[in-house]
């Protein structure tokens, strides 16, 4: 069975998903030849606090917020990703 929570974030997964694909891949290209690629996890994070810093300032409308909430998902996951493989690269040298 399914929470609530995890229904809500599959739906909240899928409009990050076509963020990446409408937007994202279209403006900055896909891995491993876009910018992020080159990027640490340190660095994502980074841009995570950059969108989370502007929220609810300025001028911003609803839809740019919540465009703003899907790159923080996306630069979240690219950051996880990076840790994931920092780690596994850190076990195999033990």
């Amino acid at each position: 069975m399914t929470s609530y929570r995890g229904i809500e974030w599959r739906a909240f997964a899928d409009r990050v998903e076509d963020h990446i694909d409408t937007y994202t891949v279209p403006q900055y290209g896909d891995m491993p030849h876009d910018r992020a690629s080159s990027m640490t996890a340190a660095e994502c994070i980074g841009e995570v606090k950059k969108y989370l810093a502007r929220f609810g300032r300025g001028q911003r409308g609803p839809d740019e917020q919540r465009r703003d909430m899907l790159k923080i998902a996306h630069y979240a996951c690219i950051a996880h990703t990076k840790l994931l493989s920092e780690t596994q690269v850190e076990e195999e040298c033990q």
